[in-house]
């Protein structure tokens, strides 16, 4: 496990950290912003290599990163050459340092000392090592202030990925296990795509989804492409990647995200906000609806773009203070885009509060006189419209692609049956769909943490736009279990909307506040019992509550993992079952790659019943690659053999040996196989029966596989007599095949040689109709949309 975790660094944060590092930011910050960083690299690469028809591998990743590293450091050439520019006109015009701007963070560009207080100035005489050791002490790796964030962080990160890692080794097939859901089957179909054509950007993925028109979509495949670097780097299958990345990638960013939230609820650098954001990460494991319930429902790349928007956040509102991080707080927002575009709300929204109830009133430097500042409020929603504009900019063409699919994403609708005074609860209490799953938990104590928290950031640092954020998040999950009246509930659905309108998503921006906020107030609570606010016993009073921030850790780890306990067995362990995907199912799978053609052609099933997950598994061309249906309408050949089967080989009303518009369709869209594998996914799906059943008897196709409800046909038009008589060889199926017809009894034999030669239909006779009209000739109804089956 450990081997695992140390290759999916390399794998998710090792690019970003060395980029963030080069572009100005110190090493803490740098590891912080890593692995959104890091995602912002493969999502724009991919991008870029896919306009430019090259492939996306590891030898274009390594030379992207190494572009990346060369602009930043560019960024950060210009930006510290300006800097001392700007210091030696200061000294120049003989300002003083009343008069002029004072930083209020104390980091500052590489190897510079900033001048904060006065005495500071005579480091300059004092040599190049003790600036150098001042640099690091100061915001960088020899500063003790992040040891206790981190270690939280990462506490809270392995109590996760441990607990989920040790979960799914427990499954029939342990990390290779199938996930037997909706989402996960596209995700691991893209990391297949990814290594089968070296194509991962985000505007070409209607390439793999739909397979016969080849019609336009966008989906954002940072996340894919970083499981598929994790794959190569880890010499991992596609289905280990994709569940490895589901886990490590969500169990790093959301404890990071949290304790970044925290951080900047106390916005200092004091023991406070230190314990608080460590604790915050530490028990991030005990919200059911952050990676639990993110985990259950598939939605992996939007649960880590979620954890994501938390470190994004945190290093935006940085960027007034120390501008040098413009550059990698862009990069981390690109990354955390093209992981997931929706998180992007948490970072607007949140920013739009900080500036109007913060910033706005205490800006990033402490000024003299009333032009300056003005001055200091202009530069500082500059820099953090800069920063936004150059990550839009940038990500500009894949957001003109995908804003086509928005319509789409807002037409979902979770509402409930619930009243209004329950929306609010379940919103507050946090437990939306699937939170069952961890029974009659009481999550009181955290919200009793958390209030103290909120009241602690109001009251001692005047944080006003947390608490509104939080409010707006509840008021957003509220809208969408039960809609709020008009005007209201249209303006909360703008931003719900583009969550798909779900309350299990649209909650974990609360969760996140939440238990920041929790982590804040619990690290109140020991200050306060330590004396922290008594000024005569600061030098104690801080040790003491270092020391029992250590202790009381012990216990709220422990506690944490017995809260989610039965929970998180059953949201990691239940989408593993059999109901999609069973060992009969992989066994066809590894029975076909071995036959003739059977990586030539593509494999027609119904996509309700999971059998296009033999694409992730080996790299068998299923025409489904999700359970949804590609986009084929009406008189697609995709229609048509999905509603027409039975058809193939039986000829035309004016000739039985006639090529019909079914035979044409399985021609024009390669079909060689077909795959049954009941039941469907979705109660409410309807089984295809014409598959299931009539297949025995269509004359174009033949049995060549049977092990239990798996069958594979073969379609006859396809392959030669030898072929196929290969494929039934006796033995070769797991069960009996039906006999079949020979030429001698067909009456077609010419010698006696081929008498008992088996006979194997197919149409022999061109078709008639161009396959301009069938649909036409033949109704095939759009799959995609309600129909009702046709007779």
């Amino acid at each position: 496990m450990l081997t695992t975790l140390w290759l999916a660094v390399v794998a998710f944060a090792v690019p970003g950290f060395v980029v963030s590092w080069i572009s100005g930011l110190k090493l803490p910050w740098a590891f912080a912003a890593s692995i959104p960083a890091t995602f912002g690299i493969y999502g724009f690469s991919a991008w870029v290599l896919g306009m430019a028809s090259m492939r996306f591998d590891l030898r274009s990743v390594v030379l992207s990163t190494l572009v990346f590293a060369a602009v930043a450091l560019l960024w950060r050439i210009f930006f510290v050459g300006g800097w001392l520019l700007r210091r030696r006109k200061a000294k120049t015009r003989n300002h003083t340092l009343d008069d002029a701007p004072l930083p209020a963070d104390p980091d500052a560009p590489a190897g510079v000392a900033e001048e904060i207080e006065a005495e500071e100035i005579e480091e300059e005489h004092r040599g190049a090592w003790h600036a150098v050791f001042s640099y690091l002490r100061t915001g960088g790796v020899l500063d003790h202030r992040w040891l206790l964030p981190a270690a939280g962080v990462m506490g809270g990160a392995w109590l996760i990925i441990d607990r989920a890692l040790t979960l799914l080794a427990e499954t029939p097939h342990g990390w290779a296990d199938i996930f037997q859901g909706w989402d996960v089957h596209w995700h691991a179909s893209t990391v297949r795509f990814i290594d089968e054509t070296g194509i991962a950007s985000s505007t070409m993925m209607g390439q793999l989804r739909n397979i016969e028109t080849q019609q336009d979509l966008f989906y954002p495949s940072a996340w894919h492409a970083g499981a598929w670097v994790f794959s190569e780097v880890a010499n991992v299958s596609i289905i280990e990647a994709t569940n490895l990345t589901g886990i490590v990638l969500s169990g790093f960013l959301l404890p990071l995200g949290v304790a970044l939230i925290a951080w900047r609820l106390i916005n200092n650098r004091g023991l406070t906000a230190q314990i608080g954001a460590g604790l915050a990460g530490l028990i991030t494991m005990a919200s059911p609806v952050l990676f639990w319930v993110g985990n259950y429902v598939g939605a992996w790349p939007y649960v880590a773009a979620m954890g994501a928007s938390g470190v994004v956040l945190a290093l935006f509102m940085s960027t007034p203070a120390v501008p040098v991080r413009i550059f990698a707080a862009a990069l981390a927002f690109m990354g955390m885009f093209q992981l997931h575009p929706a998180p992007s709300t948490v970072v607007i929204m949140g920013l739009i509060f900080w500036w109007l109830l913060m910033l706005l009133w205490a800006p990033s430097r402490k000024v003299q006189g009333w032009k300056h500042h003005v001055g200091i409020r202009f530069k500082d929603v500059g820099v953090l419209a800069i920063t936004g504009l150059v990550g839009v900019v940038l990500m500009l063409p894949q957001v003109i692609s995908g804003s086509e699919q928005t319509e789409d994403v807002l037409s979902y609708s979770a509402e409930e049956q619930v009243t209004r005074s329950e929306s609010w609860l379940i919103s507050i209490f946090m437990e939306t769909r699937h939170v069952d799953f961890f029974g009659d938990i009481d999550i009181t104590p955290v919200l009793v943490f958390a209030a103290i928290g909120g009241i602690v950031a109001l009251i001692w640092r005047g944080n006003l736009w947390a608490p509104l954020f939080y409010f707006a998040s509840v008021a957003i999950t509220a809208n969408s279990l039960l809609p709020f009246d008009e005007p209201w509930g249209d303006w909360l659905n703008i931003i719900g909307g583009l969550h798909y309108s779900t309350g299990h998503r649209l909650v974990m921006p609360v969760a996140m506040f939440t238990f920041a906020a929790a982590g804040v107030g619990a690290a109140a609570v020991i200050r306060l019992i330590c004396l922290g606010p008594i000024k005569k016993f600061a030098a104690v009073s801080g040790v003491v509550s270092v020391v029992l921030a250590l202790v009381v850790a012990v216990p709220l780890q422990s506690w944490a993992k017995d809260f989610v306990k039965d929970g998180s067995a059953s949201t990691i362990q239940a989408p593993h079952d059999t109901r999609m995907v069973n060992d009969a199912d992989l066994a066809a799978w590894d029975w076909l790659i071995q036959q003739p053609r059977a990586t030539d052609v593509n494999i027609m099933g119904d996509p309700a019943d999971g059998n296009g997950w033999m694409y992730a598994y080996n790299g068998l061309h299923s025409v489904a690659r999700h359970y949804a249906w590609p986009a084929a309408g009406e008189g697609s050949a995709t229609a048509m053999l999905f509603w027409w089967p039975q058809l193939l080989g039986v000829g035309t009303d004016e000739n039985p040996d006639q090529v019909n518009d079914v035979d044409q369709a399985a021609r024009n869209l390669n079909v060689g196989f077909f795959m049954i594998s009941p039941w469907t996914f979705w109660d409410f799906q309807i089984p295809n029966f014409r598959q299931i059943d009539l297949l025995w008897e269509t004359p174009g196709v033949t049995p060549v596989y049977r092990n239990g409800q798996a069958v594979i046909f073969a379609v006859n038009d396809m392959f030669t007599d030898e072929e196929l008589d290969q494929m039934r060889a006796p033995g070769n199926s797991p069960e009996p095949l039906p006999e079949l017809p020979t030429l001698g009894e067909m009456g077609l034999a010419e010698t006696e040689d081929e008498w008992d030669d088996t006979y194997y239909h197919r149409p022999t006779v061109p078709a008639d109709a161009p396959t301009a009209d069938v649909a036409e000739t033949l109704y095939a109804p759009d799959p995609t949309k309600p129909h009702t089956v046709p007779n």
